[in-house]
């Protein structure tokens, strides 16, 4: 097994947690995205707003 300080095993779990948060917010601006253009399509039916 491989030794690992601890400072480096702290600093592998930030980036680890930054990563999930930065894609969890991805997910979170893409689906408020798609729900926008939803109800942009349902107010405006005839218009193409993509």
């Amino acid at each position: 097994m491989i030794l690992v300080s601890r400072r480096a095993l702290e600093r592998i779990h930030s980036l680890i947690l930054l990563s999930i948060v930065i894609i969890s917010w991805g997910y979170v601006l893409y689906a408020a995205r798609l729900a926008a253009l939803w109800q942009l399509q349902k107010k405006y039916p005839n218009q193409n707003l993509n």
